[in-house]
C-alpha cells in the first residue's frame, strides 16, 4: 500500500502542475492571433544593424552565444564568420552548436509581432525591434527553421529544461514593446514553468 502511494504521488507531482518560483507570469492577452495584411521583412528596416566597429547585430548575438568577447571587427565584417570556438549547447535542442550553423531566431518572431500590433508602430520602433538582442538567440538552422514564426502553442524548445525560460523572454519583450500575446500561448509558457517543469527549468536562456 505505501508503495502504491509513493507511486501515486509521484505521478501526480509529474502531471499536475503546481506553482513555482517562475510563476507567475503576466502580460495582456488576446483571444488569438490575426493575420494582419500588408507584413513584409523590410517593413522592420534593411536587416541587422551594423555599429562603429563594423560588427552587425548578428555578429554580437553570436560573440555572447559563444563567449567570445574578444572577436576583431575583422571576424564580424565576415558574412559567415569561422571563429576558432568550441562548440556550445544549442539552448533549443541541446545539441552542439558551432558558429557555421548558427542561424539568429528572433524568441518573439516578426510576423507574429506584427499581427500583434508591430503593424501600428513607426519604422524606428520596428527596426530596433528586429535588432533588439532581449529578443534574439543564436540557434541551429534546423531548430529556427522547424520554429518558423510560430508561438509557444504550436511550438516549444526540444530540450524541455529551456522551455520555462524560452516563455520568459517572449513574455519579457513583449511587455516591453506593450504587446499582447494569445491566451493559448500563455496557457502554454505558464504550463512550461508549473509543476516539475518548472522546477527543473533553466533559469535563463
Amino acid at each position: 500500500m505505501r508503495t502504491y502511494l509513493t507511486l501515486l504521488t509521484a505521478l501526480t507531482l509529474l502531471v499536475v502542475p503546481f506553482p513555482t518560483g517562475r510563476l507567475p507570469i503576466d502580460v495582456p492577452t488576446v483571444a488569438h492571433r490575426t493575420t494582419i495584411l500588408g507584413y513584409n521583412r523590410a517593413e522592420f528596416g534593411p536587416g541587422w544593424a551594423t555599429g562603429p566597429d563594423r560588427c552587425d547585430t548578428r555578429s554580437r548575438v553570436m560573440a555572447s552565444a559563444f563567449s567570445a568577447s574578444s572577436v576583431s571587427s575583422a571576424d564580424c565584417a565576415q558574412p559567415w564568420p569561422q571563429w576558432d570556438v568550441e562548440a556550445v549547447p544549442d539552448p533549443y535542442t541541446g545539441s552542439p552548436l558551432l558558429p557555421h550553423d548558427v542561424e539568429i531566431d528572433h524568441i518573439l518572431p516578426v510576423s507574429a509581432a506584427w499581427d500583434l500590433g508591430a503593424h501600428r508602430w513607426d519604422a524606428a520602433t520596428r527596426e530596433r525591434f528586429y535588432n533588439d538582442p532581449a529578443n534574439l538567440i543564436a540557434v541551429s538552422s534546423a531548430a529556427n527553421q522547424a520554429k518558423g514564426d510560430k508561438l509557444p502553442s504550436e511550438w516549444m524548445p526540444e530540450a524541455r529544461r529551456s522551455r520555462c525560460a524560452y516563455g520568459h523572454r517572449m513574455v519579457n519583450v513583449a511587455k516591453h514593446y506593450a504587446l499582447p500575446l494569445p491566451r493559448a500561448d500563455m496557457r502554454a509558457i505558464r504550463r512550461s514553468c508549473s509543476g516539475v517543469a518548472g522546477l527543473i527549468a533553466r533559469r535563463e536562456l
